[in-house]
């Protein structure tokens, strides 16, 4: 039997994450701390993204939990609360089993590809993705969608020759276009280095999405609007090629790997990625993400922006985040 204690946490940023729906300042949350009988201690994060309401009562949630009687309900928890309490779990069962969590999780890799995370498209951003370009990243994710099409198609342009089109690029609009300006933006970067596109749609149906992916070279992805149309509606469609995964949102690791398993057997790519999450929560993203899909780049570069954490983030080298070989999770908390 596990004795939990929960601690809130608010971490400042070195400067504003900025999307469409929201900008952070400070990231706030809480870790969950599960003991077991011999000591040993597993770590989860729960971290919701206040753009999905209040973060009070999903900590209240997760804190009501764990000091639940023995009939309380895991499957009606918010999924950020599920998130930790699984990764805390996974985490004492890797460190039980004298596994590494990735290794636990089936992995065969300690190295995860990871985008750097480049931030919105502004006049700053080609400086940026310079930078990642010379720490050895060979993708740069940027925040599109806003500023007007004909100004963020200027600076993307030069970007790209700012970096020789080495670097290739993620772009996600967090759905901030209409079709007809989605389209064209869409169209007028067929020709430069582009790793895919993230909900370009503002009100997007399977039907539109088809109709985008069927004429561009490289992947359109689904990642906020999954919950709203569901996995097998997207694979029947044929909607997308790639599906962004953020297991905090999913629910938790058993979730994210029944979503991954199905898209891949359909032939979708599958990337995981974290909001500016503690060191906790990227790093467990990160043991999945070498379990689930260890050939693709992932969206777990972010501890650059916090200005404190609450453990010293993985290191990344040459653009590959470099997974612990001990037990569990291997972070030492601060």
């Amino acid at each position: 039997m596990s004795r939990a204690a929960v601690f809130p946490y608010r971490l400042p940023l070195k400067r504003p994450w900025v999307a469409a729906a929201t900008t952070l300042t400070e990231r706030r949350g809480a870790l969950l701390r599960l003991t077991d009988e011999d000591g040993l201690e597993g770590w989860g994060d729960c971290a919701p993204l206040p753009s999905g309401g209040p973060v009070e009562p999903v900590i209240a949630a997760l804190e009501a939990y764990c000091r639940r009687p023995a009939s309380a309900e895991f499957h009606v928890l918010p999924p950020e609360a599920r998130w930790a309490i699984e990764t805390a779990q996974a985490d004492l069962a890797a460190q039980r089993a004298g596994l590494p969590l990735w290794r636990h999780l089936g992995g065969a890799s300690g190295q995860v590809m990871v985008n750097a995370a480049l931030g919105p498209l502004d006049d700053d951003c080609a400086a940026r993705a310079t930078a990642a370009l010379a720490q050895g990243h060979a993708i740069g994710k940027i925040k599109v969608g806003l500023d007007g099409v004909d100004a963020e198609l200027a600076r993307l342009h030069a970007l790209v020759d700012a970096t020789a089109g080495k670097l290739r690029l993620r772009l996600d609009a967090n759905r901030a276009w209409n079709g007809a300006d989605a389209a064209r933006f869409l169209q007028a970067i067929a020709e430069l280095p582009i790793d895919a596109v993230e909900e370009p749609l503002a009100q997007p149906t399977a039907a539109a999405l088809a109709a985008l992916q069927a004429g561009l070279p490289y992947a359109i992805a689904i990642d906020e609007s999954l919950p709203n149309f569901g996995v097998d509606a997207l694979i029947a469609a044929r909607a997308v090629r790639r599906f962004v995964l953020k297991p905090a949102r999913l629910g938790g690791i058993a979730a994210t790997q029944a979503v991954a398993t199905k898209a891949q057997a359909a032939g979708i790519e599958v990337v995981l990625t974290s909001v500016v999450d503690s060191a906790v929560g990227v790093a467990a993203a990160a043991h999945l993400a070498a379990a689930l899909s260890p050939t693709l780049a992932h969206g777990l570069g972010t501890s650059v922006w916090l200005a404190a954490d609450v453990a010293a983030p993985l290191p990344i080298i040459a653009g590959r985040m470099q997974l612990p070989d001990a037990p569990g999770l291997g972070l030492r908390l601060v």
